[in-house]
């Protein structure tokens, strides 16, 4: 899945569609409920701002949730852990039917943590391919 952030000029398309100087709220974090790390930071918008938008402008926002909208801003770089560590190996499980069920792995400062959101999934698959790290794979059997 890629996933692009919005650039200034879409912002300011979007601010003048919808009638606003700019968006006076906070910025709003996606976290990964695995391990707590930080997936992407973007600006909510509300339902009804939403539909006001024309499908161009529409196609630039995402669903961060049920009912919940959002023009993403930040994305990481590249993966980061929690412990402020570098990933030093990977684990991977998946189903008998090949979906991938858990994704965990271990830092140089001895942190293991499991990542939920497919976003980190692939940033941290991503990362372990281009630094070469162990990755092992494993299939859950369940009775």
């Amino acid at each position: 899945m890629a996933v692009k952030t919005v650039s200034t000029e879409i912002i300011d398309e979007i601010l003048q569609t919808l009638g606003l100087k700019k968006f006076s709220r906070p910025y709003a974090a996606m976290i990964d409920p695995g391990d707590f790390g930080t997936v992407a930071t973007y600006i909510p918008l509300f339902p009804d701002e939403y539909k006001k938008l024309p499908p161009n402008l529409q196609a630039h926002v995402y669903l961060v949730a049920p009912g919940q909208y959002g023009l993403i801003c930040f994305l990481p770089r590249t993966f980061e852990s929690p412990d402020g560590g570098k990933p030093t190996e990977v684990s991977t499980t998946h189903d008998v039917w090949g979906k991938m069920v858990r994704v965990a792995y271990k830092t140089d400062r001895g942190g293991e943590f499991e990542t939920e959101h497919s976003i980190r999934r692939d940033r941290l698959l991503l990362y372990a391919k281009k630094k070469k790290l162990p990755i092992s794979n494993s299939v859950k059997i369940s009775s």
